[in-house]
């Protein structure tokens, strides 16, 4: 999945990371904050410790099936 913020900022999660089988990370669309509904929704990638791939002001979400190669 794919995250592009309205300021052109890009973050990329994979599938393995947030599959329950694999990372069991979570990966947050939040279109609320604080009981209201933000301008944009908000991407947040838990368990980072930077919070480097949480984008802000989401206007493109993109999911897309890569096949294995090989």
């Amino acid at each position: 999945m794919l995250a592009v913020g309205a300021d052109g900022y890009r973050a990329l999660v994979s599938y393995g990371e947030i599959a329950p089988g694999s990372g069991n990370r979570g990966a947050i669309l939040a279109v609320e904050q604080d009981g209201a509904p933000p301008a944009r929704p908000r991407l947040v990638v838990t368990g980072e410790v930077t919070g480097g791939r949480d984008v802000n002001d989401v206007v493109e979400l993109d999911v897309v099936h890569v096949e294995p190669t090989g």
